[in-house]
């Protein structure tokens, strides 16, 4: 299911087939621009759970690497990026086994048989009151096989990314309040 929302980036990133895999979102009461900057900041030494569910599945990290240094480092990709409003990342290849890029147009442009595409955001909108810190992670499968082992894989590894996600919204709007005078 490809949506198409103005002035979404991931939206571009998305073809026809994408999966919604699941989306998570937190209320802020700072501007736009305060909650964008306290996403960029965030750093994985704040969320200890997920320093070791990186170490426990042998994901290499620093903990002071913020989150946003963490996905521009393969297998991750930056692939959009308005500081103020959406970053968009993205893997792609077999299951476990990403493949490199040479730009963020040969990962979009990638469909080989057998393979997957994993595109995320972290999104600021600015709403009344504050600021909605959003952010969604879609899939994209090529082939029976490839969506075959996605689907089992996701019902292992699925609530432990929520968490990761829930984590990282909660880090960042702490951040972002406390940041605020």
């Amino acid at each position: 299911m490809k949506r198409e929302r103005p002035g979404w980036l991931i939206d571009c990133w998305l073809g026809q087939g994408a999966r919604l895999l699941e989306r998570h979102e937190t209320f802020v009461a700072v501007p736009q621009e305060a909650a964008a900057e306290a996403i960029q900041q965030v750093t994985l030494a704040e969320m200890p759970a997920v320093r070791l569910l990186f170490w426990l599945r042998g994901i290499r990290h620093s903990g002071q690497q913020t989150f946003r240094d963490f996905f521009s480092t393969p297998p991750f990709y930056i692939l959009e990026d308005e500081p103020t409003r959406e970053v968009v990342i993205g893997t792609a290849g077999r299951l476990l086994r990403p493949r490199a890029f040479s730009s963020p147009a040969e990962l979009r442009d990638y469909a080989e048989a057998g393979t997957i595409k994993v595109i995320a955001n972290f999104r600021v909108d600015a709403v009344e009151g504050g600021s909605l810190m959003s952010t969604e992670t879609w899939v994209q499968t090529y082939g029976r096989r490839a969506s075959w082992r996605f689907r089992a894989y996701w019902l292992v590894v699925g609530p432990f990314s929520a968490l990761i996600r829930r984590e990282f919204l909660r880090v960042a709007r702490r951040r972002a309040e406390q940041a605020q005078p």
